[in-house]
């Protein structure tokens, strides 16, 4: 089995107390990182594929970015934070979340060239295509 691990790019040759304590302050499940939180997410290792789905709910295609860059691959959904204040009216409380962040380190057999996405009913489905598998080319020895 191919391990997908979250991006992580603190702390990796710490004693495993400190890497708790920065695993700890620097998770975005809580309002930090500029008030970032950690979508839900599946990975599921297929055949020729990996696939992740990411709840997103109550944003569009057009607030979705996903890019990758050296085997990162990154998820961050945002959209404007709505004030509303009508008449005498004033919003007190917005539990809603307004921004989503997520990275993952993919396994090198990873394909950036060959990733699809879509988006359905608040999940962000993604397919990243693993690289095909080359046979070790035989190099003939002139005489």
């Amino acid at each position: 089995m191919t391990k997908i691990v979250n991006y992580k790019p603190y702390g990796r040759n710490l004693s495993p107390m400190w890497n708790s304590f920065f695993e700890d302050f620097f998770d975005i499940t809580s309002t930090t990182r500029d008030d970032f939180r950690r979508p839900a997410v599946d990975v599921i290792e297929k055949e020729g594929s990996y696939g992740f789905e990411i709840e997103l709910p109550g944003f569009t295609d057009n607030e979705i970015d996903v890019r990758i860059e050296k085997n990162v691959l990154t998820i961050k959904a945002e959209r404007e934070t709505k004030e509303e204040e009508k008449g005498k009216n004033k919003q007190i409380i917005s539990e809603r979340v307004e921004k989503y962040y997520r990275t993952f380190t993919l396994p090198q057999n990873a394909d950036e060239e060959k990733i699809e996405a879509k988006f359905n009913n608040g999940v962000l489905a993604l397919e990243v295509f693993k690289k095909d598998k080359k046979e070790p080319k035989k190099i003939d020895i002139k005489k």
